[in-house]
């Protein structure tokens, strides 16, 4: 069977790209291991700009809305602060996913379940890919099969990324979500390098994780049981204990090769500060189908469009991300003590958190205040 456009991997990048790609006429095969519903460890959060970039709405698989966080130090110093309008919405990867896929579907995409990919042949103007026991040929392929997918590497790409780690379980409480998580999240700073612990209520339980840079592996389950006793709950009611890693895109990796290209964690798009990757998933996903298009009808000579608009709209933010993520590990305690005291502060962190804010607009916001600023005078 020939196809348009190949994508392995039916997460939110892949599921996004498969639709932007369908919704333009193009024929579409989307690949996938699992069988939907699937689970996938995540938090599971959706901050409002990703929500805004798909055309339909996601209260079908959105268990809570969150307005507020319960922000703590190293677990101790907690403190709950409010915002006016929704910061994240809550779902759970599985019902997330399997939306997405069905949206996908119902665009036009031809789904594959149980299909590993064993194999890519390039040739000028096509490729061959083997999945489950099935040969397929494309014209482009789209590799979105997360941190430790092989789609890239089995098309000859090597793709730069360094790996952070994150290891989180489930607890369900006995009597039901305490009220003071109703519609709070936790977030528990400067407790592990490179990283943050967090708490998510879902409908009937609580997710409760740790993260970090890689070397600290060895010691997430020691502090994730110390987080759970921080917020109330025994270590020994956890259930579902998994870990994954965080990809983070080094510099000069391949996006595109030819007319293969890579999206979402399979190109290391994810936000080095707070380790959300659903953002840069659908937001690579939208603008794959974007210039996939324009490229199979010969708008275009090249993939280099995409390139060009992750660059401009993603990874110049991500680059920021990197620095603040380094800055802010120096010295945790003065950000929450900022978040705490200072209201503007406070506005600001909750507008990042919801994607009305970029981190390179806020660092400009920064400057240009202190470029406003009164300056004293010099000794006479």
């Amino acid at each position: 069977m020939r196809f348009d456009v190949i994508v392995v991997g039916a997460g939110p990048a892949g599921s996004t790209a498969a639709r932007e790609c369908a919704a333009r006429g193009l024929s579409v095969l989307l690949l996938d291991r699992a069988v939907f519903p699937r689970d996938k460890p995540c938090g599971g959060g959706v901050n409002v700009r990703a929500a805004r970039l798909l055309p339909f709405d996601l209260a079908p698989v959105t268990e809570r809305t969150m307005v507020g966080v319960s922000v703590s130090l190293r677990g101790a110093h907690r403190f709950t602060r409010r915002y006016v309008e929704p910061l994240i919405y809550l779902t759970q990867r599985r019902h997330l996913d399997t939306f997405l896929v069905e949206q996908a579907v119902r665009a036009g995409a031809i789904l594959r379940e149980r299909a590993p990919v064993q194999g890519v042949e390039r040739h000028a103007s096509h490729l061959v890919v083997r999945a489950g026991g099935e040969t397929f040929e494309g014209r482009t392929l789209v590799a979105a099969d997360g941190a430790n997918g092989r789609t890239a590497a089995l098309a000859g790409l090597t793709v730069r990324r360094q790996m952070g780690v994150a290891l989180e379980a489930n607890i369900t409480p006995a009597g039901g979500i305490p009220s003071e998580w109703g519609d709070v999240f936790g977030l528990d700073l400067g407790s592990i390098p490179g990283g943050y612990g967090w708490l998510f209520p879902r409908d009937d339980h609580v997710n409760i994780g740790v993260g970090g840079w890689h070397r600290f592996a060895p010691s997430l389950r020691a502090r994730l049981d110390r987080l759970v006793r921080f917020y109330g709950f025994d270590p020994a009611g956890q259930w579902s204990l998994r870990g994954y890693h965080l990809p983070v895109r080094r510099p000069g990796a391949p996006l595109v090769d030819g007319n293969v290209l890579l999206v979402g964690d399979a190109a290391g798009l994810l936000d080095p500060l707070t380790g959300d990757g659903i953002y840069s998933a659908i937001y690579s996903g939208w603008a794959a189908g974007k210039h996939l298009a324009a490229y199979l009808s010969g708008q275009t000579p090249d993939l280099q469009g995409y390139v060009q608009e992750v660059q401009a709209g993603l990874l110049a933010d991500l680059r920021v991300a990197g620095k603040v993520c380094g800055l802010f590990h120096l010295a945790p305690g003065a950000f929450v003590t900022l978040i705490q005291r200072r209201p503007r502060a406070w506005r600001g962190a909750c507008r990042i958190l919801r994607g009305d804010l970029t981190y390179t607009g806020a660092v400009r916001r920064l400057l240009r205040r202190r470029s406003r600023a009164p300056q004293a005078s010099p000794a006479r």
